[in-house]
């Protein structure tokens, strides 16, 4: 945990086509967030001219100050959004960016969503994992050095950090209110907020989700929530039909319509994701393989060789 001060001051850049979640849910977070009783971060909101403006959904934010105005000791916290192509060119801000990567004082680069962008851009996240929205996929591929982890919900990499997009801007600040003011303080942020403090997985879960809720049919939104929360159990076809109540054949069906893939190729999707999950909490291997449902080690090791065309053993040495 970093040592105690009396707050953190966090810059946070606006511009015209912002998305507003992308801003108000980390700040939400963070000006919820006390430590020994005290608010522990500070705001200051930043455009690049110090005018107002305007976020993808209309509305209108205020700054306090302009781009040049930012201190370089301060936090600095980039939000995503459509506007992030016209900005990503922008000079001082990229500047403002190598600045504060390279100051003594060592502030946090933090970006949600799109806003990785503007840090790769910039050549700061060039050595260090992170991620961004999986719709930036191909834009991320024009960093090859940028070791990228998509289907992360967020990444801590020494003073960067990174969250998936929208929504998971909340996780990333926890993740950061976590590490300043212990978990006991980041678990009533969570309380507050009415979210999980901790979401397992990845991108990649949270769409199985979505799909299920959206199959037309409840049963299997029921069987997918069963698999997702429970991984461990014995998913076996007979019993992933058995709990959704239809006979094998036309659940295969229903998965390869909804999912395009098999029962067993997604119940091996749901362990592979709650195991990266138990991994990042640097649970042992042998543990991680019983408690996401594989079992033994050696299933754990082939599923994550079909899936990433490398062993767990590597996989940690690459993503930690």
């Amino acid at each position: 945990m970093d040592k105690p001060q009396s707050y953190r001051t966090i810059d946070v850049v606006l511009y015209d086509d912002v998305n507003l979640l992308d801003v108000s849910g980390p700040v939400q977070a963070f000006k919820t967030a006390k430590f020994n009783g005290r608010r522990k971060y500070r705001m200051r909101y930043l455009s690049l001219d110090g005018a107002n403006v305007t976020t993808c959904c209309g509305m209108i934010l205020g700054a306090e100050a302009a781009l040049r105005d930012t201190r370089e000791s301060a936090d600095l916290l980039i939000p995503g959004g459509a506007g992030v192509d016209e900005i990503i060119e922008n000079q001082l801000l990229r500047e403002v960016i190598q600045r504060r990567a390279a100051s003594a004082n060592a502030p946090r680069l933090i970006s949600v969503c799109s806003g990785a962008m503007v840090l790769a851009a910039a050549g700061v996240l060039d050595g260090h994992k992170a991620t961004t929205h999986w719709s930036r996929a191909d834009n991320a591929n024009e960093y090859e050095h940028v070791n990228w982890d998509l289907d992360k919900i967020c990444v801590l990499d020494g003073q960067i950090f990174t969250s998936a997009g929208i929504t998971t801007g909340i996780d990333l600040a926890l993740s950061i209110i976590a590490r300043d003011c212990g978990q006991a303080s980041a678990l009533e942020v969570a309380r507050v907020l009415v979210v999980q403090l901790r979401r397992t997985g990845g991108q990649s879960q949270y769409s199985i989700h979505l799909a299920g809720q959206f199959s037309g049919s409840d049963r299997l939104s029921r069987l997918i929530e069963q698999v997702v929360t429970q991984p461990h159990l014995n998913w076996t076809l007979d019993e992933l039909a058995s709990n959704a109540g239809m006979n094998a054949r036309t659940l295969s069906r229903h998965f390869k319509q909804t999912l395009q893939e098999t029962p067993a190729q997604f119940v091996e999707r749901v362990r592979v994701d709650h195991a990266r999950g138990l991994l990042a909490d640097r649970m042992v291997p042998k543990q991680v393989a019983i408690y996401s449902g594989f079992g033994d080690l050696q299933r754990m090791r082939r599923a994550f060789q079909r899936r990433f065309g490398v062993g767990v053993s590597e996989y940690i040495s690459v993503f930690g």
